[in-house]
């Protein structure tokens, strides 16, 4: 367990806040326009290589699409659904919505009051010329829960377990017959989507050098199947060679990796018969160590479509002048730092009126300015306050707990915390009453908290500083460590029971996932539902009843009730969500607009021009 903070410098005030995030975010000149230049006509180049840039510190390192908790980001899913398409592909250009065209399934048809879903598949076919039937949705299915226990996707309560039976009716249709009656809305676009058909002709085995058959057609059979191919996702060096991983229906099948880098070559699946086939015939995922070695290989042209770092844009003339188009990637995800419910942390964390003052503290504007160089929006809940989106609330587009280092101190000391002889606050009142430090927190304590954040982003780097020259500024023992992006999954987006969370706050880099992580109705249940991987244990009654009303309920209503309710409860905090990346793409390279809501980059558009 990481010891909590040690005394440091106090440079309290919105100045002292502001020079410090000036000097690790540059303060940057006004952006200009974004939009690609003006091009004579160019014919289509057929076939090609593109390589596409993925974030500092990033890499492609789980095979099967059933993330891990550790690997369950959107790099991670663009490239397995680029291999295995679901029943139910979301987001279409900018829109938050599910992608029928792409869908390997018709839109679902409800009935018996909402408690019946018939669909129908499209004829669609695997790599190795078999078709794709309801047979691997069963397969699928029997795998997702027997191993649901280690699916990042997976919600207590929730898809398989909101199903009491389903009929396989033919190959191409199949019936579910749910547990109750749910919204329509809410169930096609944050269950169905978790829908993926899996080959059971080539998966259905216990071992390599086993035969293929029918073994997940029990739990105990599933189990080992899962098992195996879980493990099988482990095995880094084998990615290009194991004939697993060769049999996909996407319009993708992974050629090239190198376990070290993680540096992932995909080439055309040439039997797919999906919608949007590709124009290209490979497409390499790189791998960067650093900002600074990605952008060197943008300058050197190595790279077709990458990004610069917020604190970069200066280099836009650069690019603009030098073949490229720079345009901001916004995506459709909300920012928060996670906050530790469970571990060495809990007794401040689960107090209200802390998780207040610490609001107080998060300078949104400032940070949105000064880091992020404006390319992002203020947060103020689970629901991104992007122009055009309906599901944002009128309540959280106003801050109910504005950047105060006054209002922070009265709300601590208004709970009996004091200066200590070190400088920084210790109880005084001890006790569960509303004038005390609250349950658990013994007489003497001091307020020491340990933050984690993202070194793979400079504008985070900025952000948690300002963050602590606050903390410290108000008397609040706060100490940072830093760590890179993957082990911040691995390690704080695993807890909160077996581990705990041991750190008081997690910070992650521009934003850290939307309502659902790739689901679409906004309930936020993936990242604060009850038994979830993310969240960091938060643990509420009144969320989960909201929730389920939510979850049965059509209505903006019920959805505005929960992100109404997990804003003013401060489930997380909640900093400025930055847009995804700020991309540079060669203007050789085309078909890559509009940048897909989600984060995925759906290389099968793309095709290079002469």
């Amino acid at each position: 367990m990481r010891r909590p903070g040690s005394s440091g410098r106090h440079l309290p005030g919105r100045l002292g806040l502001l020079g410090l995030i000036a000097a690790v975010a540059l303060l940057l000149a006004a952006c200009g326009s974004t939009t690609a230049q003006s091009t004579p006509e160019a014919s289509v180049v057929r076939g090609g290589t593109a390589t596409y840039a993925l974030q500092a510190t990033d890499s492609f390192s789980w095979m099967l699409p059933f993330e891990s908790s550790a690997n369950e980001e959107p790099w991670e899913l663009a490239t397995d659904e680029g291999m295995w398409r679901p029943l139910y592909f979301e987001g279409q250009g900018d829109k938050p919505v599910i992608n029928y065209g792409l869908s390997f399934a018709y839109p679902p048809v409800y009935s018996d009051h909402d408690t019946t879903v018939t669909i129908r598949l499209k004829h669609e076919m695997w790599s190795d010329g078999v078709p794709v039937t309801t047979s691997d949705v069963r397969f699928g299915l029997e795998l997702y829960e027997a191993g649901e226990d280690q699916i990042a996707t997976f919600v207590p309560g929730e898809l398989p377990q909101n199903v009491a039976s389903i009929d396989y009716v033919s190959p191409t249709e199949l019936v579910l017959h749910l547990d109750r009656s749910y919204s329509q809305q809410w169930f096609t676009d944050n269950q169905l989507v978790d829908l993926i058909p899996l080959p059971r002709q080539v998966w259905d085995k216990t071992c390599g050098s086993c035969a293929v058959g029918h073994d997940a057609s029990t739990p105990a059979g599933a189990k080992k199947v899962f098992t195996f191919l879980y493990d099988q996702s482990k095995q880094l060096a084998t990615y290009a060679t194991n004939r697993l991983w060769q049999v996909v229906d996407g319009p993708w099948h992974l050629t090239g990796y190198d376990p070290t880098t993680g540096r992932t070559t995909l080439s055309v699946n040439r039997a797919y018969t999906g919608a949007e086939k590709p124009h290209l015939d490979k497409v390499i995922l790189e791998t960067f160590t650093s900002d600074t070695a990605e952008v060197g290989a943008l300058r050197d042209g190595a790279i077709d479509y990458g990004w610069i770092p917020f604190t970069d844009l200066g280099l836009r003339h650069y690019f603009e002048t030098h073949g490229f188009t720079v345009a901001p990637w916004a995506p459709d995800y909300f920012e928060e730092a996670e906050l530790g419910y469970t571990g060495a942390y809990a007794k401040f964390v689960r107090q209200l009126y802390i998780r207040q003052a610490l609001q107080h503290l998060v300078d949104e504007p400032l940070y949105l300015k000064t880091t992020l160089d404006g390319l992002g929006q203020l947060t103020y809940g689970p629901a991104p306050n992007i122009p055009g989106d309906v599901w944002a609330s009128a309540e959280e587009k106003t801050d109910p707990d504005p950047y105060s280092l006054g209002a922070a101190r009265a709300l601590l000391a208004s709970h009996g915390w004091r200066k200590g002889s070190k400088g920084y606050l210790v109880c005084e009142r001890p006790g569960p009453r509303a004038s005390e430090c609250g349950s658990g927190i013994a007489r003497g304590t001091e307020l020491a908290l340990l933050m984690n954040y993202s070194t793979g982003s400079a504008s985070t780097q900025g952000q948690a500083g300002a963050f602590q020259t606050a903390a410290r500024g108000v008397g609040i023992d706060l100490e940072l460590a830093p760590e890179s992006a993957e082990t911040m999954y691995s390690i704080d987006g695993v807890c909160p029971s077996s581990p705990p969370c041991d750190f008081a706050i997690a910070l992650y880099p521009l934003w850290f996932t939307n309502y659902g992580d790739m689901s679409i109705y906004p309930t936020a249940g993936f990242a604060f539902g009850k038994g979830v991987f993310f969240g960091g244990g938060y643990d509420s009654p009144t969320y989960e009843h909201l929730l389920g009303l939510a979850q049965t309920h059509s209505g903006v209503q019920y959805v505005h009730a929960t992100e109404n309710y997990l804003s003013r409860n401060l489930a997380a905090l909640w900093f400025p969500t930055g847009d995804n990346q700020i991309s540079v793409v060669k203007d050789t390279l085309r078909g890559w607009r509009p940048q897909q809501v989600f984060g995925d980059w759906r290389a099968s558009r793309w095709y290079f021009v002469s």
